[in-house]
């Protein structure tokens, strides 16, 4: 409890999604961790305790299959690493060392159900380091405690400006006469790495995706608004702010980039 981790939020985490033993992305994940630790300065991965013929990628995949493997190989699986810095120093780290935790453990999709979003009051102020998954998740936890109070499935943030960028555990994309939009990373979202692919899938079929965070008026007027996320993949909502939303007609689309992450679609 009093490693640098929990005092000061001293690291970083990432959650990666296995299908029957096989992780998702797991190229994309790994390069933000490795993006992530050179931004703050840590040593991971820990170079000097790996032989000069290993490869460090290789054997961060190694882990992750032996942990799935104690946990009695579930088909669908979250695999989380987090790193966090060693050593004291207060505000001023005295070491680049750090610890690292590798778990894996079963888990279930989001149920095929309607899903309700809604907004929040809570604000999420751009990071200072994108593509950085800090430790300290505080605005995420209270926007989805906000969500459940009112009996939502999640909820959305706002930028410093009023405008919705993304949901507690999630990116947004919203469609308005046949054209996608998602917020920019400079107003504070993380760009997810399944926002990513989602945004190579629809330019794929055609569908430039813009950059521009939401109102309410219109996520209110939107034909459809979709979530990303690593685990979830690419989630439909049915109600925004208990407002039951119109039949999507990019439905079809949806159903073709989830299916396209269920049949190990890459990243380039």
């Amino acid at each position: 409890m009093l490693d640098r981790g929990q005092r000061y939020g001293d690291g970083f985490f990432d959650t990666m999604l296995m299908l029957n033993g096989n992780p998702v992305w797991s190229q994309a994940h790994w390069e933000r961790m490795v993006n992530s630790a050179k931004k703050i300065d840590v040593s991971w991965p820990n170079l000097d305790s790996i032989s000069s013929n290993g490869d460090p990628y290789a054997i961060w995949l190694q882990e992750i299959q032996e942990k799935w493997d104690k946990a009695g190989r579930p088909t669908v699986a979250r695999a989380r690493t987090v790193v966090w810095r060693l050593g004291d120093g207060d505000y001023f780290p005295t070491t680049s060392e750090c610890g690292s935790l590798v778990h894996v453990d079963p888990f279930e999709p989001h149920a095929n159900k309607e899903f309700s979003l809604g907004p929040s009051k809570i604000v999420q102020c751009p990071p200072m380091t994108p593509w950085f998954k800090s430790l300290s998740a505080m605005p995420y936890i209270l926007a989805a405690k906000y969500a459940r109070d009112r009996g939502w499935d999640d909820a959305l943030l706002m930028d410093s400006h009023g405008k919705f960028i993304e949901s507690s555990r999630s990116n947004l994309f919203y469609w308005v006469n046949g054209c996608c939009y998602t917020p920019s990373i400079n107003s504070g979202c993380l760009p997810g790495i399944a926002a990513q692919y989602l945004i190579q899938f629809l330019a794929s079929m055609g569908h430039t995706v813009q950059f521009a965070s939401a109102t309410d008026e219109i996520l209110r007027n939107a034909t459809g608004i979709w979530l990303t996320n690593s685990l979830r993949g690419i989630i439909g909502v049915h109600q925004w702010d208990h407002q039951k939303m119109p039949v999507d007609p990019q439905a079809t689309l949806l159903t073709a980039a989830n299916a396209g992450i269920l049949g190990g679609s890459e990243l380039t």
